[in-house]
């Protein structure tokens, strides 16, 4: 009589690493001070950028008082801007030309300046696509 013995269970994977330190950040609300930064980055008054986080001056001003963090919804948004700033700078070579690209109305994009379908996750999917086609050369 054969007798089959039960495999060894495998191995566990090894744990996780921590989270990414930015996306901490992000939950735990960005300085004030990144609005500044990146406002001066792209060029545009801090009320515009303001507009597309969906936050009031006001509300910035209290927290700049207080020493205070963005929201986590403000920073996600923030970060999310940053990053596709990032990527257009890397696509263009140049973060004029993408500070330019992001302020000007795309036709590709319906129109729409790419900077202002920003506020949502959708219309960052689509700036982000269109930046692509961009860098592989499948502009229409």
């Amino acid at each position: 009589m054969s007798r089959t013995t039960a495999a060894a269970p495998a191995p566990l994977p090894p744990p996780l690493p921590p989270l990414n330190p930015a996306i901490t950040g992000i939950r735990n609300g960005l300085p004030v001070t990144t609005l500044d930064f990146l406002s001066d980055a792209l060029g545009i008054d801090r009320t515009a950028l303001l507009d597309i986080l969906g936050v009031s001056e006001r509300t910035v001003q209290r927290k700049e008082s207080a020493a205070s963090l963005l929201s986590p919804a403000a920073s996600d948004r923030l970060s999310r801007i940053e990053r596709i700033f990032n990527l257009a700078g890397e696509i263009f070579g140049d973060t004029a030309m993408a500070a330019t690209w992001l302020k000007r109305p795309s036709r590709a994009l319906g129109n729409e300046v790419p900077l202002r379908l920003l506020d949502t996750d959708m219309g960052t999917q689509f700036v982000e696509r269109e930046l692509r086609q961009i860098q592989f050369g499948f502009v229409f």
